[in-house]
């Protein structure tokens, strides 16, 4: 199914592939994997920290990181796919990057008993 998308300056109309929205509910079905032999159960407390984040991010962020980390969607398909300009698609993935990291810094200061 396409959808449509209200173009540049003539109001032209353009078609662009519709992909689901990235739910809270996919982001448990995201599989990440390794091994950890440092810390047994380290693995799983990062994909934990890492799907709670993911999962608390707004929709479009979240697609937004999904499409493009998870799937590797190029950038210019997202920005399509989403109505988003590329600058903009840019903005939401580094915003939501920061995020992530800073809550999986926050996770492993918790984790070495810091604040």
């Amino acid at each position: 199914m396409a959808t449509t998308s209200r173009g540049g300056a003539g109001g032209s109309r353009r078609h662009r592939p519709s992909m689901p929205i990235a739910s809270r509910e996919t982001v448990t079905r995201i599989p990440i994997t390794g091994r950890s032999s440092r810390a047994p159960g380290l693995l799983v407390r990062l994909s934990e920290a890492l799907r709670a984040t993911l999962a608390a991010l707004p929709d479009r962020w979240r697609q937004v990181v999904i499409l493009r980390d998870v799937d590797g969607r190029p950038a210019a398909e997202v920005a399509a796919a989403t109505g988003l300009t590329a600058e903009q698609q840019r903005d939401v993935l580094n915003r939501s990057r920061e995020l992530l990291r800073e809550e999986l810094h926050r996770g492993r200061e918790r984790s070495r008993g810091g604040s």
